[in-house]
């Protein structure tokens, strides 16, 4: 008996899912716009730029209201995963974080115009860390910046790239990042701050005290720090008595006053002392260390850290061999005759 033809039902059956019905990819708006400097030119479009930077403020928005328990250590989390010394564990407290439009309180996303994130602006950003999340907004504002770069020669005035580098600066100093912050206080002072199209007063200044401290304290720069002070005074009556008694501290080594202002600062002048706080910690424990043979630990914790370490992570962070016998550190005990 002969064998019919083999069955091919199986190859020709149709999908019950069809090939051209995928669903489309979900894409964050902030990794998806690319750098002007790598052929994106989508940023050199003033209506283009608008756009991006309110995404990125309503990010911005987004991670403070998600992390507002515990903002310090969500900031602190990109210098964690940089390798910087940035925990409370080994440097102390870190700055109260405030919001970057100025001083006072976090604010939601509806306080300052801008629609809560909704859609696809919302990939990736529920369950994205800490520190992934800052690192995205910190480089779509460095895009944002070529962008303007790019399209400073076409542009009608430079009042918009005012408006977003003086942001850039206030995120990227919370965040202690001072590849962000630095160059665009140099940008922001020396280029577009010009007589056609001044800052406004209260920026100018505020601008010109975190680049003072800045190179007083990370870049020990001090010689510089005092030129920038004496120009700016000549130049538009710059006067700050906090940049004043922070620089006369540095100078004279003068902990007691040092940690007495930084206590009444703000969070963006806090998170620039940052820099200097090791600095400041080693010189207190060495003067200590000279002068007494045994010490109240209290009045040692305020001396070396204002108060914001305890004795185990003091004695952690700079390996102090100082014994404890209670309330008093024991430095050096005294030679028999």
């Amino acid at each position: 008996m002969a064998s019919g033809p083999p069955n091919r039902g199986t190859l020709s059956r149709k999908s019950s899912a069809p090939w051209d019905r995928l669903r489309p990819v979900k894409q964050d708006p902030l990794e998806n716009m690319g750098y002007v400097s790598k052929g994106d030119n989508r940023l050199l479009d003033l209506k283009t730029q608008e756009s991006f930077y309110n995404k990125i403020v309503a990010r911005y928005m987004q991670f403070c209201t998600q992390h507002s328990k515990d903002l310090d250590n969500a900031f602190a989390s990109l210098s964690l995963e940089e390798g910087r010394s940035a925990s409370t564990n080994s440097t102390g407290n870190l700055p109260s974080r405030i919001h970057p439009y100025g001083q006072g309180q976090v604010v939601p996303p509806s306080s300052v115009g801008l629609p809560p994130l909704t859609g696809t602006q919302q990939v990736g950003s529920a369950t994205a860390s800490p520190s992934s999340e800052l690192s995205m907004i910190l480089t779509a504002l460095r895009k944002l910046r070529e962008g303007l770069l790019g399209s400073s020669s076409t542009a009608s005035s430079p009042v918009f790239s005012q408006r977003v580098h003086v942001f850039n600066v206030r995120v990227a100093i919370l965040a202690l990042h001072p590849p962000s912050y630095h160059p665009s206080l140099l940008h922001l002072l020396f280029v577009l701050h010009t007589p056609a199209h001044p800052l406004p007063q209260a920026e100018l200044a505020e601008m010109t005290t975190y680049m003072i401290l800045d190179m007083a304290t990370r870049q020990n720069d001090l010689c510089n720090a005092y030129a920038l002070r004496y120009n700016s005074r000549v130049r538009f009556r710059y006067e700050s008595k906090t940049a004043d008694k922070l620089l006369r501290s540095i100078v004279m080594d003068d902990w007691v006053s040092f940690w007495r202002v930084r206590r009444k600062v703000d969070g963006y002048v806090r998170s620039i002392l940052f820099w200097h706080l090791e600095t400041q910690r080693k010189l207190a424990l060495k003067a200590i260390g000279r002068t007494y043979l045994t010490s109240d630990i209290k009045w040692v914790l305020d001396s070396a850290t204002g108060g914001e370490m305890s004795w185990e992570e003091l004695v952690e962070s700079e390996q102090v061999g100082w014994s404890r016998e209670g309330e008093k550190a024991i430095i050096r005990k005294p030679k028999g005759r």
